[in-house]
């Protein structure tokens, strides 16, 4: 998910009713992610909006709930979109062989009452009808792969509060992509304890992600734990120009 401006604004003080046809009436603060991952922070004094808030935000709406705000994310660039566009064009063919859905990134997913994402790719193997049977976001469930293209500003955010949250509601893969560096990191859930065993899925407290493939520059992906499915990274990259 491309990351928030690192201005500050407050165009609608707290208290005052937003505006806009299909929108929460909710200010519009638009904050640095640096800010919002200061999750110890955030626990101590939550904003006010809730899961039930988020879902009511217009399709348009980019923002994502962070321990209680609406935090507004910057429009996509052109390279984030091609990047996003290509994998998901890499997992609908690997779905359609195999069963499942691939849902863009405008799909919530609920991670506490005050915590909601969209993930910019998310992958639902056949079987797991969580999406079809909740249409406006998934309150109940996981998906079986999530992906988020990170930017500059969005790698923290990416890559430390967003990687606790799947891990928290169970998700058994994430895949990490950064076009800049031009690298992409498959991390699969386990559980267990501090001594690193146990069996992969799990979810909660132990449950945590670890590395199981790290791939840079031209080379092939090819995830074990979706057969038959290869990504020319060089593809993916195709869009920096």
């Amino acid at each position: 998910m491309d990351a928030v401006r690192d201005d500050v604004r407050d165009e609608n003080p707290r208290g005052k009713a937003g505006t806009g046809a299909g929108t929460l009436d909710a200010e519009r603060r638009l904050v640095p992610y640096t800010h919002a991952m200061n999750l110890q922070e955030a626990a101590t004094s939550p904003g006010p909006y809730t899961w039930e808030d988020f879902l009511r935000l217009g399709e348009d709406d980019l923002r994502e709930l962070i321990d209680g705000e609406l935090v507004e994310v910057e429009v996509p660039k052109e390279l984030h979109e091609y990047v996003v566009a290509m994998l998901s064009f890499f997992l609908t063919g690997w779905a359609r062989a195999h069963g499942g859905r691939v849902l863009g990134s405008s799909y919530k997913v609920r991670v506490t009452a005050k915590r909601g994402v969209m993930p910019d790719v998310q992958v639902f193997r056949a079987g797991n009808l969580a999406a079809v049977e909740q249409q406006a976001g998934l309150e109940r469930g996981r998906p079986d792969l999530v992906v988020e293209v990170v930017s500059p500003t969005s790698r923290r955010y990416d890559r430390v509060t967003k990687l606790r949250w799947y891990a928290a509601i169970g998700v058994p893969e994430y895949w990490i992509v950064d076009p800049e560096e031009r690298t992409l990191e498959r991390l699969v859930l386990v559980h267990g304890g501090h001594g690193g065993h146990g069996g992969h899925g799990g979810r909660g407290e132990h449950a945590r992600f670890i590395i199981a493939d790290a791939l840079e520059g031209d080379s092939a992906f090819r995830a074990e734990s979706f057969e038959g499915l290869e990504i020319p990274l060089g593809e993916l990259w195709g869009g920096a120009r």
